[in-house]
């Protein structure tokens, strides 16, 4: 059995959900987030005296539920390769985590502006068929957020690249994939509290909407410090 997480492994932990807490609130995710909503919802809402748009919770937040299943299934495909990737390298894995520390300093880096703008990473990819068409329900909302994730992947590249890579430097797999597992929570949590408690959340992220460009910077610098630790023998290998 692979050892327990030991406090060089914990640190790593933490930034990863952290990542994932910056990858929700990056520009191809936040600001889309009525249009999520809409989906998810299949166009039923109602609007109070004041203006509010208002949504059904119980229907939202069950498609919601189905929606983030699906993000997960994305991800953890992604990381099953990249730790069989790790795993086939085993035998030159110091080798192989430092190569992935330098790569992640250079996607945070990319991140933080050093290297410019990146068409590829920055663009989101959107898909060829417009979801107002279908009935939403939860199989509909696990299949949007399977193809979503797709469409995000050159958006939250930098990040996710960044994880993926932690993972198969890890030494065991069991421990890449709950890397992954914990990037995943930090991404979808708080989509299960928009669905949960749509309209004061989407009112304040209206609010706060200005937060997105320090997010962008607490990226770029987690990336950062979990390349020194792969580089300085803190974490993998």
């Amino acid at each position: 059995m692979p050892p327990a997480l030991e406090i060089k492994q914990s640190i790593p932990v933490l930034t990863v959900f952290l990542q994932g807490l910056v990858s929700f609130l990056s520009p191809c995710v936040l600001p889309l987030l009525p249009m999520y909503i809409g989906y998810l919802a299949g166009g039923t809402y109602s609007v109070s005296e004041d203006g509010t748009v208002e949504y059904p919770r119980k229907r939202v937040f069950l498609n919601t539920l189905f929606f983030v299943l699906g993000i997960a299934s994305t991800f953890f495909i992604l990381a099953l390769g990249f730790t069989a990737a790790g795993e086939f390298f085993k035998e030159y894995r110091r080798a192989f985590v430092i190569g992935g520390g330098v790569l992640v300093i250079a996607f945070g880096l990319y991140q933080l502006g050093v290297f410019g703008s990146s068409f590829f990473l920055s663009k989101e990819r959107r898909l060829p068929f417009n979801l107002d068409k279908f009935a939403m329900n939860p199989f509909i909302a696990y299949l949007m957020g399977f193809t979503f994730s797709f469409a995000w992947t050159p958006c939250i590249g930098p990040a996710m690249s960044s994880v993926l890579l932690m993972a198969a430097s890890a030494a065991h797999r069991s421990q890449g994939l709950l890397l992954v597992g914990v990037y995943v929570l930090g991404f979808t949590i708080p989509f299960l509290l928009v669905g949960l408690f749509t309209t004061q959340a989407l009112a304040f992220f209206r609010r706060h909407n200005k937060v997105m460009k320090y997010t962008v910077i607490l990226g770029g610098l987690l990336m950062l410090i979990i390349g020194i630790l792969m580089i300085a023998g803190l974490y993998g290998g």
